[in-house]
């Protein structure tokens, strides 16, 4: 049986000057980073979501199936959580499992070095955003039904991964993490519940919302990656309404985090989205199924303060970091994200990619991977994984 470790219990005068000067720090570099916030909301008023009572009426959605010839192996990998991005943020240097899913058609696991792709959610999500339990909403059912293979996980201290005490850990190490994931899906070095694992001979990285942010990181500090695919995310564009939200969750984190209602429960933990409103109107735009709605309110969760708190640094880094990319990139906005607009310079910033090409939903927020018009993005991630790692070859 494995063991969700926390880390031991620290006195929280020894913690709160370390944690007070960090989150000072993070704070200046949100201030700058964010300075046009008010601009890009000038720029998306004309496309904020409406009411979502005037959503469509249709039947909503089942619950997802499987589709045929498809496996969904539960996987676990061994990692440190160390930094060693040019990213300065700190972490506990101690080893954790982080698990979650490998998604394939069988023909393609046996199949000699194939390839896949490494999907990676945002702070405020987990390894749901990339499997919602709604027909046709997804990624990685519909991914695998198109014929590629993908491994969705849940990022240290989401869901069912292990929980550190949340100032353990950060953006930086997250990356870090993500790396490390990635040699283990080319070696081989990894669990597969069901099965013998897979060793990948391509191996792409996808990246929601922040997640995008760890997958640009690892590729620029550590390469190994043969092409990133990039959703509801651009290192520019950030709006007011993201700067309320951090801001919110940044006095909880400076104040240690969410109370638990349970003893022994791990510290260091918000929530981006302070209500649940904010949650969903955040990430959804007004024409998304019932059921993805009803599906996304039951996922708002906590999320690790040293992570977040880490996020506005990260960017700044990430902006020096991201013409040196020198993979193929995809990227995927929503019209209606309220968390990002004016992003349309974003692609260019890719100087040292030999391909960078984009998707626009117009209907969609911030979830684009399970929003209205997400077919589009299925097809396109299954287009763009064929035409660099062709399954005929």
């Amino acid at each position: 049986m494995s063991v969700r470790p926390t880390t031991p219990h620290q006195h929280e005068g020894a913690r709160m000057p370390h944690t007070r000067r960090l989150l000072s720090a993070c704070l200046a570099a949100l201030v700058a980073v964010w300075a046009a916030a008010a601009h890009a909301d000038g720029a998306r008023a004309a496309s904020t979501p409406g009411d979502r009572a005037q959503a469509p009426t249709a039947a909503p959605a089942g619950p997802a199936v499987l589709p045929e010839g498809v496996v969904d192996l539960p996987v676990e990998f061994t990692v440190d959580n160390v930094n060693r991005t040019r990213g300065q943020c700190s972490s506990d240097g101690e080893e954790y499992t982080v698990r979650g899913h490998l998604t394939a058609p069988a023909a393609v696991l046996e199949r000699d070095d194939p390839a896949v792709m490494l999907l990676v959610h945002g702070t405020n999500t987990g390894e749901w955003i990339w499997r919602l339990d709604v027909q046709g909403r997804n990624f990685a059912h519909e991914l695998a039904a198109r014929g590629h293979a993908s491994v969705t996980v849940d990022r240290l201290g989401y869901g069912s991964s292990d929980i550190p005490d949340g100032f353990a850990t950060c953006s930086g190490a997250h990356s870090d993490i993500a790396h490390q994931v990635v040699e283990r899906l080319r070696e081989g070095d990894y669990t597969a519940d069901g099965g013998d694992a897979t060793a990948f001979g391509t191996v792409f990285m996808g990246g929601h919302s922040s997640g995008a942010l760890v997958a640009e990181t690892a590729s620029a500090s550590f390469g190994g990656i043969d092409g990133l695919f990039l959703t509801g995310w651009a290192a520019v564009g950030i709006t007011g309404d993201t700067n309320r939200r951090f801001l919110t969750a940044y006095e909880t984190c400076l104040e240690g985090g969410l109370p638990h209602s349970e003893p022994g429960d791990p510290e260091g933990y918000v929530r981006f989205d302070a209500t649940l409103e904010d949650f969903v109107d955040g990430g959804l735009g007004p024409s998304a199924d019932p059921a993805v709605v009803a599906a996304v309110e039951e996922r708002w969760g906590p999320n690790p303060c040293g992570v977040m708190v880490s996020e506005p640094m990260a960017i700044l880094y990430d902006l020096d970091l991201v013409d040196e990319i020198d993979v193929p990139v995809h990227l995927v906005f929503g019209s209606l994200d309220v968390l990002r607009q004016g992003v349309e310079g974003y692609p260019g910033l890719f100087t040292s990619s030999p391909e960078v090409t984009e998707t626009t939903l117009e209907d969609a927020g911030h979830f684009v991977t399970v929003d209205e018009g997400s077919e589009r993005v299925y097809d396109t991630a299954a287009a763009w994984m064929e035409r660099h790692a062709p399954t005929d070859s």
